[in-house]
């Protein structure tokens, strides 16, 4: 160690190092950071981890690359300066009460009497390196892991160095005890942990208890802080001050009904406001959204004014009874239904047609609509063909589907949806026994070229692709805010919807957030959507809750979602879940089919998950209209528009617009109006979540842990989402 610091004041005097310049460091925590460290004090200049303020632009700093200079440097002679603020006596460092004398006396004092052996989770160019030199005067052996490491990775690395201290972040500590592995691992050597406050802040006695409870270790009483070492009551107790200082100021905001501060990490506070509630429901009386609904509908409705429904309608039902013809027809190649006297049960059908486990709820609706199209007759337990075998046979199939071919291409100018759907029919045998997956008939080849077709072609869709984006183009286009109006997209898919409403945002602020469960889909959008820079891309999930994949409720100000939600396990939670992530009268907007598709059921409904909703009790592929209605009461949201409108050609076919404002009752609050309000009243960088509510314990008091989680979940967001602005002064 001493030859690396003689070789890092060789390359540092290089660099220009002086008495009273400032060093910063910005290679990351790695070991060189500590003869770095040293090096600078014998140089007598200052050394930081963050830009030092008052040197501005003249502070040296440290990176990567400057780390291989000094392995090539070559030891400054004479290796000990007289008046050199550190020396060695048989292995330990010793220090000159002038130089980092208290510091030391305070961190030796932390790690307690004779420490054995210490691992150092924290950064060497901080509080992780001051712990490294106190121990060495102690005459302890350091083992350190970089503070980046996984909770997993960190267990194991302390099972293997087995030490009697740890000395590691705030965070890294509530993680580590919150770790199923943890209350496994073999920490029996752990003595003490030294944990730095000013990563992740203070821990509440709840958390300490929790330390001292799974690893088995007593907290040090002196922690680091802003002011340096100090007791732990002290730490807590200013920061609950401030805390509280800072709740008080969010509070003191028009529109703000209740607030939550707790200390968050790098020096940062996370704030959670809860709106306050509006004397009226804003939506009835929005006069600007009833404008913007209706604008929108005529210009909907003079777009198709040439188009003949009536024919494109005739076009899909006509597949739809083709679909029909081509179950019974797959059965009939299972040996079922082969002629008018042949009967069979519902089992006998599931063995003959060798139904794999996971497609029988999806079999036993075929038997069901078959029945109910009068396609099968049903007699007690029996079922038989009601129509003559020769309609459904292979030569009647193969006319049907050439005949609609050219209807279809007739009528919407392609074929690809056809295609599709009769590769789906000719396979469907292999699809009921398990023997082919739907997904790789989508996805030929990994080809996104019929999936295109699916979602563009027909007349429903193609309506309702052009109402989403003549209802949202104007929504954004009317947005008051002083900042873009954020759009979320879930299930973006092949990018159908974001293909016609894109354009229209043309002129609009807006930040689009383009999302899919698959990176698959937004690897191929993002080449095909480089004219568009508002655009972004992450992932999502609708059938988890938004707060587990890092987002942040009251985020957004439209969340869109074209044809997804049917594939949701339990629509109620997946829509409560978008609800929560709208901003005060937010719009959601969405596009579903309210009937069954009976096309879709010999084909997509393979890839589907068995519901959890209204789906499993009328057992059906899609929601009913009066149901998705209650799904979207129930998640607390208003409705505002459903299209097509009653007497519209396109209602018999039953795909729906549906048009929802979120939290009507509450007063239009936004982290960017709450952060102008709090300016330069709070000191530090304060992140800030408007939320419904605060979480409650089981007592009634604010559940401190569920934040600090929300708060972890969100610092990640940030950091993978923009790792600059994560470590900015105020969040926006």
């Amino acid at each position: 160690m001493l030859d690396w610091t003689y070789r890092a004041v060789t390359a540092l005097r290089q660099r220009g190092a002086a008495a009273g310049r400032s060093l910063r460091w910005s290679a990351g925590d790695v070991p060189q950071a500590l003869p770095i460290r040293l090096a600078a004090m014998l140089l007598g200049a200052r050394f930081s981890a963050e830009q030092p303020a008052s040197e501005g632009g003249d502070a040296l700093t440290i990176t990567d690359a400057d780390l291989s200079a000094l392995d090539a440097a070559r030891a400054s002679e004479p290796r000990m300066a007289d008046d050199a603020p550190f020396s060695v006596v048989r292995g330990s460092f010793v220090w000159s009460a002038a130089v980092f004398g208290e510091s030391l006396a305070a961190m030796r004092d932390a790690l307690g009497p004779s420490p054995a052996r210490t691992a150092v989770l924290s950064s060497l160019a901080g509080f992780g390196g001051d712990a490294a030199f106190a121990s060495w005067s102690a005459g302890a052996p350091v083992h350190h892991l970089p503070a980046a490491a996984s909770p997993a990775k960190a267990l194991a690395f302390l099972e293997r160095a087995a030490p009697d201290c740890a000395i590691l972040s705030a965070a890294l500590l509530r993680s580590l005890v919150a770790h199923p592995a943890a209350a496994l691992a073999d920490l029996g050597s752990l003595r003490r942990v030294v944990y730095d406050a000013g990563v992740g802040g203070a821990l509440s006695v709840e958390s300490s208890a929790a330390v001292r409870r799974v690893l088995g270790a007593e907290l040090a009483d002196r922690i680091a802080s802003g002011a340096g070492l100090v007791p732990l009551e002290r730490e807590l107790r200013r920061a609950e001050q401030e805390a509280a200082r800072i709740a008080e100021l969010v509070t003191s905001c028009p529109g703000v009904a209740a607030a939550a501060v707790i200390p968050s990490e790098g020096d940062s506070w996370a704030v959670f406001a809860v709106p306050a509630k509006r004397a009226r429901d804003g939506a009835d009386g929005d006069a600007s959204g009833q404008r913007l609904i209706s604008e929108a509908t005529a210009a909907l409705e003079a777009e198709f004014a040439g188009t003949d429904l009536n024919r494109a309608i005739a076009a899909v039902e006509r597949l739809g009874q083709t679909a029909l013809l081509s179950m019974l027809n797959a059965l009939s190649r299972s040996g079922l239904f082969t002629d008018a006297a042949a009967v069979h049960t519902v089992d006998e059908v599931l063995a003959r047609a060798r139904v794999a486990a996971e497609h029988r709820p999806l079999i036993r609706r075929w038997l069901r609509v078959l029945t109910e199209q009068q396609l099968l007759r049903r007699d007690g337990d029996l079922l038989s063909a009601a129509r003559p075998v020769g309609d459904y046979s292979d030569a009647a199939l193969a006319r049907a589907w050439d005949e609609l071919k050219g209807e279809w291409l007739a009528t919407v100018g392609a074929t690809g949806t056809i295609d599709y759907a009769l590769r789906n029919a000719e396979r469907l045998p292999d699809m009921i026994s398990g023997a082919v997956r739907a997904v790789h008939l989508l996805f030929p080849e990994g080809r996104t070229d019929l999936a295109r077709a699916l979602y563009r072609e027909s007349i429903a869709a193609r309506y309702q692709h052009r109402a989403v984006s003549h209802l949202v183009s104007r929504i954004a286009k009317a947005w008051p805010g002083q900042r873009p109006i954020r759009l979320l997209e879930v299930g973006a898919g092949t990018g159908a919807t974001s293909e016609s409403l894109l354009p229209e945002l043309s002129g609009a602020d807006v930040d689009y957030l383009y999302t899919d469960i698959s990176r698959y889909f937004l690897d191929q959008a993002a080449p095909r959507l480089t004219a568009y820079p508002s655009v972004r891309f992450g992932l999502y999930d609708i059938n988890a809750a938004p707060r587990e994949q890092g987002f942040v409720p009251s985020s957004f100000d439209v969340i869109i979602g074209g044809g997804v939600l049917n594939a949701a396990r339990n629509t109620d939670a997946s829509v409560r879940w978008l609800s929560e992530l709208l901003g005060p009268g937010g719009w959601l907007v969405l596009t579903e089919p309210t009937v069954e598709e009976f096309w879709v059921m010999a084909s997509q409904a393979f890839m589907l998950d068995d519901a959890s909703d209204g789906r499993a009790e009328t057992e059906s592929t899609f929601l009913s209209l009066p149901q998705w209605n209650a799904v979207l009461d129930g998640a607390g949201l208003q409705r505002v528009l459903g299209l097509p409108e009653d007497g519209h050609p396109l209602q018999r076919l039953g795909h729906r617009v549906f048009a929802a404002r979120a939290k009507t009752d509450r007063v239009p609050l936004t982290s960017e109006r709450l952060s102008a309000h709090l300016g330069e009243r709070v000191g530090a960088a304060a992140r800030i979540d408007i939320v419904d509510e605060l979480p409650l314990t089981s007592g009634g008091t604010v559940d401190r842990e569920r934040l600090r989680d929300w708060a972890a979940r969100r610092q990640r967001l940030d950091s993978r989402s923009n790792p600059k602005a994560a470590s900015q002064a105020r969040s926006q």
